[in-house]
This record gives structure tokens, C-alpha cells and sequence, in this order.
């Protein structure tokens, strides 16, 4: 199975190829997607480059998975939209990924408790809290919640593991005794994306282009302003 991951929420995303089958995932290919390469415009040609780097045309793509966020709202409809479009031309499945979900699933420290975390803007975060074995259990995703800043390091723990890129400018204020995931994990990665992705593809769990839309967690702040 051909399996093409998109990440598109946070300043600089990444895509991936993968070859999947259902005893292992190989990755292929992939390459990061600069703020300036994450535009409508400048995605899908970048994504052509990438398929033809790995081998592949397009019509042979069998599944691809996206994240539907939390995360930047440009970044996650344009990933979410570039997908379906995919999606639509190629027949290939769909399948959406939790951002925080994605940045988990790449952290190779030991855990009793996980936090990741994304930055929602206004000194707030998007945030999630994975049990050891929540891959066990992928289908019951934790519930993301938006809590200030300081309340959430006032629950942080000894022992607990945290991740995400908010970390650039919270590992220091962090209590003592709680574990910071290794930097190249802060990030979330289209591999991570893509290996969810199949994983949830093959439970059953890919939907129809039409079904798939973005998960932003919080109304934008012109939104907010309407409202007010």
C-alpha cells in the first residue's frame, strides 16, 4: 500500500511517502515544508515532486493521511483541503490524525504520563494527556483542552513527559522533576502522521472526502471578536 502523510499545522510541516503493508511500515521519501511551501499554491507541486522522488505517480496513491488539527488554521485547511482534493482525483482512502495524537506517537521516552502540547495563541495551549498505553487503545483518543499557560505547569508532576513545539519557550519554566521529550520529537512529523494514519486505516477508520474537515478546538480571533 502506497501512503502519501501531509503535516501542515505548525510553522514548518513535512510531507511523507510510506509503503505499508499490514505487518510493517517502511518510509520512503519525504521532505519539510517551509512557512513559504505551505501555501495552497506552492503544496501540491511539492507533493508531485516528492511522489516522483519516491517512484510513484500520483493514480497509484492508496491512502492518505492528514492532520485535522489542533494547530495553525491556515495550515490545517490548506492540508486538510490539498488532501480531499486528493483524495477526489486519485480514489485513494482518506484518514484524518489528531495533531497532539501525532506528536505522541513520536516520543521514544519512557512514560507513565504524556502532555502534549501546541501553542492556541493568547498565552494558551492545546492540550492532551496519553496514557502509556494509549496505542493500545488508539480509537479513544484524549480529550484536547485550552488552559492557560500557567495553569497548566502548575499540574505538571515528577515523572510526567511532556512534548511539543511550545517547549522553545516553556522547558525552562517546566517543575523539577518532569521530563522533556527530545527535541526532535517537539515537532509534529508526517511519518507519525502517516503510521497513525495506517494504522487507523486499517481498523476501518478512513472516511469520505466529504466527511473529513478541520478540527480547530477554538473559534478565530475575528470569530471571537463577532461574538463579543
Amino acid at each position: 500500500m502506497r501512503v502519501l502523510a501531509l503535516e501542515t499545522s505548525e510553522r514548518v510541516g513535512s510531507l511523507t511517502t510510506l509503503q505499508a503493508n499490514k505487518k510493517q511500515i517502511s518510509k520512503v521519501g519525504g521532505t519539510l515544508l517551509p512557512s513559504d511551501q505551505r501555501s495552497a499554491r506552492s503544496l501540491l507541486p511539492t507533493i508531485q515532486t516528492l511522489l516522483a522522488e519516491s517512484g510513484w505517480k500520483p493514480n497509484q496513491l492508496d491512502l492518505l493521511c492528514v492532520t485535522t488539527g489542533p494547530g495553525s488554521f491556515t495550515g490545517i485547511r490548506i492540508g486538510v483541503t490539498t488532501a480531499k482534493t486528493l483524495a477526489y482525483a486519485t480514489g485513494a482512502a482518506l484518514v484524518g490524525v489528531h495533531t497532539l495524537a501525532a506528536i505522541a506517537a513520536a516520543v521514544s521516552a519512557p512514560q507513565e504520563r504524556l502532555w502534549t502540547i501546541l501553542d492556541a495563541q493568547r498565552q494558551e495551549l492545546f492540550v492532551a494527556q496519553f496514557k502509556p498505553d494509549w496505542q493500545d487503545h488508539p480509537d479513544d483518543i484524549p480529550e484536547t483542552h485550552i488552559v492557560g499557560v500557567e495553569q497548566w505547569l502548575q499540574e505538571l508532576v515528577p515523572g510526567d513527559v511532556v512534548s511539543g513545539p511550545p517547549l522553545q519557550k516553556l522547558a525552562d519554566r517546566l517543575p523539577a522533576g518532569v521530563l522533556v521529550a527530545d527535541r526532535n520529537e517537539w515537532q509534529p512529523q508526517a511519518e507519525a502522521v502517516g503510521r497513525l494514519g495506517v494504522a487507523a486505516y486499517q481498523r476501518g477508520r478512513s472516511v469520505d472526502a466529504i466527511q473529513l474537515v478541520p478540527r480547530y478546538y477554538r473559534k478565530s480571533a475575528a470569530e471571537e471578536k463577532a461574538d463579543a
